[in-house]
């Protein structure tokens, strides 16, 4: 992370391992209150949002160096609501649900400690701590959430010449970076339905990149997945990606969306395609409509444990005074309708997650997944950066649908046919990994 004592802007670096199939990297530069770009060095351009309303986001990541952190802390003297014995000090910073605990030794930051609201957890504690003084050339920085251990670094604090520090706010291969109005950035709500068949929709944008398949039956909708919000832990405090939204907030607002498309219709269930955070944090929510919910049986009961926790903020499930039940999927489970019956189809391990199902409609001849293939375009081959997965899905599904069905995905708008995945076999990049 790079920062400056006379402005707001950040240039934040990360790389990390979000999923056993997935390791990324990404940098983002705040160059202004009201100007973001997503850096895209190793293939330009870079994208720009202008016009966002990012301030804030900046100086929660810029509070990762403890130098900033107590100056802001220092300029700020109305932030901080009590100060104890010991050198700590209660502080409420703007926007923020809950109290931070700081503790100061020496007039420098040692640690931080709050709280964040979790999907599938829940309120849990948040601890930010700092092992070395400020002047000191290397040292730990940790994050613990709920106990354990979220992240950990050792770094050494330099000042960079002024050239390089310059080079920074420089687009990548000199290239324009492309335009993106501010509104985008970093999510936006934007639900638009698609019907691909007589009775079967994908319901897009419930936020950017998330799409979810929507089936009509004569006892109600079948839905897949109930998404949750984005709760971003390297910012301090931790915040929403979409502000507001919350563990079931999103679930609640994408109900909504539903009930306004299909008046008076019932949620029959929702069908949780997996047992992360982003496809299942929401499900409260459906319960509390009275929707049936489902998970492969490897995970029902942990699901099951997760979303009836005690420490869940307030949401509309509260009011109803009953615990979620799921209901655990093992092989295939029909729910049965006279034109669109929907088969749940337990997909067993594989290299995203241990357990997970699919939502197969064979009549319309369509099958909906989550994380396993998100292609770019219908072409034969596996995407370079997603080989374990896509040829791992091409194996499966060549093998467990029929040569006809498109397949569907969570979250891409390319819908490939099992002919276009029998290609994926044949590649190189395909041999030795398939399932």
């Amino acid at each position: 992370m790079v920062s400056s004592p006379e402005s707001d802007r950040v240039h934040f670096s990360a790389v990390g391992r979000s999923n056993p199939d997935m390791e990324g990297a990404f940098t983002v530069a705040y160059l202004s209150a009201d100007r973001v770009r997503l850096v895209n060095a190793g293939a330009p351009p870079d994208v720009e949002f202008r016009g966002t309303l990012a301030a804030e986001e900046a100086r929660s990541i810029r509070r990762m160096d403890p130098i900033r952190l107590a100056a802001e802390l220092d300029r700020n003297p109305d932030w901080v609501v009590a100060e104890e014995e010991g050198g700590r000090l209660d502080v409420r910073w703007p926007g923020s649900y809950a109290l931070a605990s700081v503790q100061l030794e020496d007039g420098r930051v040692r640690a931080v400690s709050t709280v964040a609201d979790l999907p599938l957890r829940g309120r849990v504690p948040v601890v930010w701590s700092w092992t070395w003084p400020p002047d000191a050339p290397d040292g730990v920085l940790e994050l613990m959430v709920d106990g354990r251990p979220m992240f950990r670094a050792t770094g050494a604090r330099r000042v960079l010449p002024p050239a390089e520090a310059e080079r920074l706010g420089h687009p990548s291969g000199g290239q324009p970076p492309r335009e993106v109005p501010g509104r985008a950035w970093p999510a936006v709500v934007d639900m638009r339905t698609e019907t691909i068949q007589p009775g079967v929709h994908v319901v897009r944008g419930v936020r950017t990149g998330f799409h979810h398949l929507v089936v009509e039956t004569g006892a109600g909708l079948v839905v897949a997945d109930a998404p949750s919000g984005w709760v971003e832990i390297h910012r301090l405090p931790p915040a929403d990606l979409v502000p507001g939204l919350g563990i079931s907030g999103l679930s609640e607002r994408f109900l909504d969306y539903l009930s306004g498309q299909w008046p008076g219709v019932p949620i029959r269930a929702v069908v949780l395609t997996h047992a992360h955070d982003d496809h299942a944090g929401g499900a409260r929510a459906f319960s509390a409509a009275g929707a049936e919910i489902y998970a492969a049986a490897e995970v029902a009961g942990f699901l099951e444990t997760a979303l009836n926790r005690s420490e869940m903020p307030v949401d509309r499930l509260s009011g109803v005074g009953q615990d979620v039940r799921v209901i655990g999927v093992e092989g295939t489970v029909v729910l049965s309708d006279a034109d669109l019956p929907v088969e749940l189809i337990s997909m067993g391990v594989n290299p995203h997650v241990d357990a997970a199902l699919g939502v197969h409609v064979p009549s319309a001849g369509i099958f909906f997944q989550s994380d396993l293939l998100v292609p770019r375009d219908t072409a034969s081959t596996p995407r370079p950066d997603r080989l374990e997965t896509d040829c791992w899905f091409a194996s499966w599904a060549t093998r467990s649908l029929p040569p006809g069905t498109v397949v569907h995905n969570s979250h891409g708008t390319v819908s490939p046919t099992i002919g276009n995945l029998a290609g994926y076999l044949d590649h190189d990049g395909c041999r030795g990994r398939t399932g």
